[in-house]
């Protein structure tokens, strides 16, 4: 009996031995990053990268419009460490307590930040936010089935004989914007009489619509709609596969829209997110960025091997002149309350 009980205790501490063994050879657990973000707005090279260099796994989750993920975040979604919201949700986020403050960062990068990132009006001091990429709003041309001069919203709006060649943003502020911009007005008028004038006008333009859709690849690609109410980094990633497509920033203004990093609560690695909010902030991590998804830098990129090619691109670095009547949306909630109102009930037509 003495013996087996002793050959059961060498067993138990032979197990022991080798189950410590294999921990100490074992690789550390690795760290997930549960990202909700835009269609398409990362690198896979800069995911790979980042993904080395911490020893983790990015896991991308997507959402198709601002709306979309307020909704998530105010339904109880959770699971979510980082997400890319628009400067005109940041006031909502932070009244609703949906995201987590960031703390102080002493981080150098943040002194590399443009000026149009580095103080914006809804987060001036960064609690919250870090700016991630900036574009406008214009329209996506192709020059297969449109060879005259285009620079106004009218082509979008009062050229009848596109008739479901036509698609609009699956944005409302954006389609709203738009509409109150043709109309002479500014993106961010927020008068109910005008807003009535807005709303006759999409009325009017929906019979036009091919589509309101964020997914241009099957439209444009394919040469299926000849104009297209597009943000700028997607209209210049379909000219890869499409070179009759080009983009206009029409004459009258449009939007200029900041996309930001912040992390909501309850995030499970709210750690590697801010490591991930960091690494965005280096400069050739942004370079590699804007060559792969032509969205604008936040960061300052001038200098680098590889960045006067994409400073001549209007597209991406647009000029002081031509953004004149471009504008930031504003995130006043009762103007955001009168835009919805109106998209409920253009999308019920």
């Amino acid at each position: 009996m003495k013996n087996k009980i002793f050959c059961i205790s060498l067993l138990l501490l032979f197990c022991q031995c080798t189950k410590n063994q294999d921990s100490q050879n074992s690789p550390s657990k690795e760290k997930v990053l549960q990202l909700y973000c835009w269609t398409n707005y990362f690198s896979p090279q800069m995911i790979q990268a980042f993904e080395k260099k911490t020893n983790s796994k990015v896991i991308i989750n997507y959402f198709s419009s601002n709306e979309e993920l307020l909704a998530k975040l105010q339904a109880g979604a959770k699971g979510y460490d980082l997400i890319v919201p628009s400067g005109y949700l940041i006031r909502a986020l932070k009244t609703l307590n949906l995201i987590e403050p960031l703390g102080e960062l002493n981080w150098p990068e943040l002194k590399k930040l443009i000026p149009r990132a580095s103080k914006p009006d809804y987060d001036p001091l960064h609690e919250y936010t870090i700016p991630y990429a900036w574009g406008t709003t214009g329209i996506a041309i192709n020059r297969a089935k449109i060879k005259g001069k285009v620079d106004s919203w009218a082509w979008v709006f009062n050229h009848p004989e596109f008739k479901g060649k036509i698609t609009m943003l699956e944005d409302a502020p954006a389609v709203v914007g738009a509409a109150l911009k043709y109309l002479g007005y500014s993106y961010n008028e927020s008068r109910p009489e005008v807003f009535a004038k807005a709303k006759e006008l999409l009325i009017k333009q929906k019979p036009l619509l091919k589509a309101y859709t964020i997914e241009h690849d099957s439209f444009l690609v394919t040469g299926e709609v000849a104009l297209a109410h597009i943000y700028s980094g997607d209209s210049l990633q379909i000219r890869k596969k499409n070179p009759h497509i080009e983009y206009v920033l029409p004459k009258e203004g449009s939007e200029i829209y900041m996309d930001n990093l912040a992390i909501p609560k309850g995030a499970a690695s709210p750690d590697l997110a801010k490591e991930f909010i960091r690494f965005t902030l280096d400069t050739k991590m942004a370079l590699l960025q804007t060559q792969h998804l032509f969205f604008s830098p936040v960061v300052d990129i001038r200098g680098l091997p590889g960045a006067e090619e994409l400073f001549s691109n209007p597209g991406i670095f647009p000029s002081d002149y031509v953004l004149k009547n471009f504008e930031m949306a504003s995130d006043d909630p009762k103007r955001i309350d009168l835009i919805q109102k109106i998209w409920i009930e253009l999308k019920s037509i």
